[in-house]
């Protein structure tokens, strides 16, 4: 009897113990279903005030055309500001507008039918020459955006060299979609990829650089031995409210004599990266997109990502 009553002891501790082992478990997968759940919700709330943020920015850029006949973009607008708006219901926001006509469209070396432009080509030379590398890798570039299969002599590259690498893939024979594109061409590897992304932007249509935005690095690619000095003094001289005509900036004294090309400049801008950062709880979310504004101040997103690419 006594034999008994403590085998019987034993079962219901035993019970006991694994009733109990169950009711952890099943609270534990409770706590993380919620907790799953909780952040799906967020991470969506997140996304929308991305979205929301976006279309904030498109009407900034809509409105800035849409103020006056004065078709000038400058740094000192304030779409050109990082933006902050105050904190609301535990969302946190910041928006950075970025003129991508203030850099050298990599897809301007080509025209839409394939041919080089001299023009474009010199300056993409320029830039390369302004961080040191060597030009030797333009034919590389060239043979990856122009739509022929015809491999330029002795520095190009098509598919013949492409296909040999490990992990092989084709040249794209097509304007590139991302300037990340660039790595993948023969001759560039990171350290100078690094180098020339600042400088460079990817867009679908040929677009002249907006003298208002642009940096130092890239107005020295307008003109061959144009120094840091002459960049300097050139970025110190413009008009708080930017140059109303190239012909305005093409007048400033380093630029005397120098042979420019007019047709690829400007004074406003129709391309934009818009950027956000959002901040919801224990989410962080980043979104970066295309933005394309339309003559009559129309905005309308082209590209959209989740994150920043670098």
């Amino acid at each position: 009897m006594r034999r008994q009553r403590g085998v019987a002891l034993i079962t219901a501790l035993l019970v006991v113990a694994i009733a109990t082992i169950l009711a952890v478990q099943l609270t534990g997968r409770q706590h993380f279903d919620i907790r799953r759940t909780q952040n799906v919700l967020e991470h969506d709330r997140a996304g929308s005030f991305a979205l929301a943020a976006e279309d904030w920015a498109r009407q900034i850029l809509a409105e800035n055309r849409a103020e006056g006949s004065r078709a000038v973009d400058h740094l000192n607008e304030f779409w050109a500001q990082e933006i902050m708006p105050p904190a609301f219901e535990g969302v946190r926001l910041l928006i950075r507008i970025e003129d991508l006509q203030g850099r050298l469209n990599i897809n301007n070396l080509t025209s839409p039918g394939g041919s080089d432009v001299p023009a474009q080509i010199a300056r993409f030379r320029r830039l390369l020459q302004l961080h040191q590398q060597n030009p030797g890798i333009i034919p590389a570039v060239l043979d990856w955006i122009d739509p022929g299969v015809e491999v330029r002599i002795p520095d190009g590259a098509g598919d013949d060299y492409y296909t040999r690498l490990d992990p092989p893939y084709r040249s794209a024979n097509r304007p590139m979609q991302s300037v990340t594109e660039l790595r993948l061409v023969r001759g560039v590897d990171d350290e100078l990829y690094r180098l020339l992304a600042p400088s460079l932007t990817a867009l679908p249509e040929a677009v002249p650089i907006n003298v208002n935005t642009a940096s130092a690095s890239v107005l020295r690619t307008l003109a061959d031995e144009l120094g840091e000095a002459e960049a300097k003094a050139l970025l110190e001289a413009r008009p708080d409210d930017g140059h109303e005509t190239v012909e305005d900036f093409l007048r400033h004294n380093a630029l005397a004599g120098r042979d420019i090309d007019e047709a690829g400049l400007s004074v406003t801008s129709n391309w934009f990266r818009v950027r956000v950062e959002v901040r919801l709880g224990n989410t962080r979310m980043r979104s970066e997109s295309l933005v394309h504004r339309g003559e009559r101040g129309r905005t309308r997103t082209l590209a959209r990502r989740h994150g920043f690419l670098e």
